[in-house]
């Protein structure tokens, strides 16, 4: 029986081998599980968001049309108006004061 011998060149370049082959067949796992399992998870979860959200504004611009039918228009536009810039943080979440209630009466 003959023994094997490698010299350390080739056991390097060996290991070096091994160790691409590993990184490259992960890479290849992970590849097919992004590209089947978890994109179209993904694609779901973002076209369900968008769904929801375009049924939000289509409910507000629905209601905001009615509000402006109804005659309720300058009420509610200053009152979402008021709540935006507190959304925003131009108004910092303060009480209407004296001047504020001032302005809103015209």
């Amino acid at each position: 029986m003959q023994v094997l011998q490698i010299d350390l060149a080739t056991l390097g370049w060996l290991l070096f081998a091994a160790s691409a082959g590993s990184s490259v067949l992960t890479l290849i796992v992970l590849g097919i599980i992004g590209h089947f399992w978890l994109g179209p998870r993904l694609e779901r979860k973002v076209d369900r968001r968008l769904e929801e959200g375009a049924a939000r504004l289509e409910e507000r611009l629905r209601q905001r049309f009615m509000d402006l039918l109804t005659g309720r228009s300058r009420e509610v536009i200053r009152e979402r108006a008021r709540d935006l810039a507190r959304g925003v943080g131009l108004i910092s979440g303060r009480r209407q004061g004296p001047m504020d209630k001032d302005d809103a009466d015209e």
